[in-house]
C-alpha cells in the first residue's frame, strides 16, 4: 500500500489543483503577527504569479505600496470578518476570504489576477510612479485575466480550502507551544524569503545575537543562513516555473533574487539543469 498524504500535502495538492486545473490565482497571506507561520510549507503560495503584479512589486516603491494595501485588507477583514471583493491600487481585482481561529482572524486567502475596466488607464501613472517602461508594464498587463470566475463558483472552490487551513492551524497550534526560537526564525525566513533578508535584521527582530544565531541555526537546520535562504527561494522558483507563465527574470525577482543571471547559475548548480529546461520537463 502507498503512503497516506499528510494534511499539509493534501492542502498543497488542492491548491495546485485550484491553480492548474481551475485557473484560479490563489495566494495565502498570514497576519502580521505571524499566526500562520505553522504553514511554512505552504508559504510558497504567498507570491502572486502574474507578470503585472511582479513588475510592480519589483520596484521598491511599488512593493511598499502593495504592503500598505495588504495592511488595509487585513484591517477590513479583521473588522468585518467576512469575504469581500475589491480592487488594489494597481487596478487588479481580487476576492478575499478570511481565515479564522474561533473569532480571531489569522490570515486570508486571495483569489486575484483579474483586470478591471479601468485597469489599463492606471498604467501611465503607475509607470511614472515606478519609473518603469510603459511598454514593459503594458506587456505584463496582458497576463491578467479579462473575465472573473463567477463569485458563487469561487465560493464553492475556496470555502473547502478555508476549512482545511483553519483545521490544520488549530491542530498545529495545540502542539506548537514549546517551539524553539530557531524554529520560529526558520519559519520567519520561509514567510519572508522574497524580501531582502539580512542576518542582522533577523537577529534584531528576534532579540538574539549574531553569534548565537549563526551557531544555533546551523545546528538546527544543518545549513548556513545563506544556503537555507537560497534553497527556499529555489523551491518557490520551481513552483512558479511549473504553474505560472512568468519569464525567468520575473521569477528571479519574485522569489528574492536581484540578478536573473545569478539566479539561473544557482538554479543550474543546485538542480543540474537551467530554469527553462526544468520548466519544459515539469510541464510534460
Amino acid at each position: 500500500m502507498g503512503n497516506f498524504m499528510t494534511n499539509m500535502e493534501m492542502i498543497e495538492q488542492y491548491i495546485v489543483y485550484l491553480i492548474s486545473e481551475c485557473g484560479l490565482s490563489v495566494t495565502l497571506h498570514p497576519m502580521e503577527k505571524d499566526t500562520l507561520i505553522t504553514f511554512s510549507s505552504l508559504m510558497r503560495f504567498n507570491t502572486h504569479d502574474n507578470s503585472y503584479c511582479t513588475q510592480i512589486k519589483y520596484r521598491k516603491c511599488g512593493y511598499e505600496t502593495c504592503l500598505k494595501q495588504q495592511k488595509k485588507v487585513f484591517e477590513k477583514i479583521s473588522r468585518e470578518g467576512k469575504p469581500f471583493g475589491g480592487v488594489c491600487h494597481a487596478g487588479v481585482f481580487e476576492y478575499v476570504y478570511p481565515l479564522k481561529n474561533a473569532s480571531e482572524i489569522i490570515g486570508f486567502i486571495s483569489v486575484g489576477g483579474y483586470a478591471c475596466e479601468n485597469t489599463e488607464d492606471r498604467i501611465v501613472p503607475l509607470c511614472e510612479e515606478l519609473e518603469c517602461s510603459e511598454e514593459t508594464l503594458r506587456k505584463a498587463y496582458g497576463t491578467l485575466k479579462d473575465q472573473r470566475m463567477d463569485h458563487a463558483r469561487v465560493d464553492t472552490l475556496i470555502y473547502p480550502l478555508c476549512q482545511m487551513l483553519e483545521l490544520a492551524y488549530r491542530k498545529e497550534a495545540q502542539t506548537d507551544d514549546g517551539e524553539s526560537l530557531i524554529k520560529q526564525i526558520m519559519k520567519y525566513i520561509q514567510n519572508n524569503y522574497s524580501t531582502d533578508l539580512k542576518v542582522d535584521d533577523i537577529c534584531k527582530h528576534f532579540g538574539c545575537s549574531r553569534s548565537y544565531f549563526s551557531h544555533a541555526f546551523k545546528k538546527e537546520s544543518g545549513k548556513g543562513f545563506r544556503e537555507y535562504l537560497i534553497d527556499i527561494r529555489l523551491e518557490n522558483a520551481k513552483r512558479l516555473l511549473t504553474l505560472s507563465h512568468l519569464n525567468i527574470t520575473e521569477i528571479a525577482f519574485a522569489v528574492g533574487f536581484s540578478d536573473s543571471n545569478y539566479f539561473t547559475n544557482v538554479f543550474r548548480e543546485r538542480n543540474g539543469i537551467p530554469p527553462l529546461a526544468y520548466r519544459k520537463t515539469a510541464k510534460k
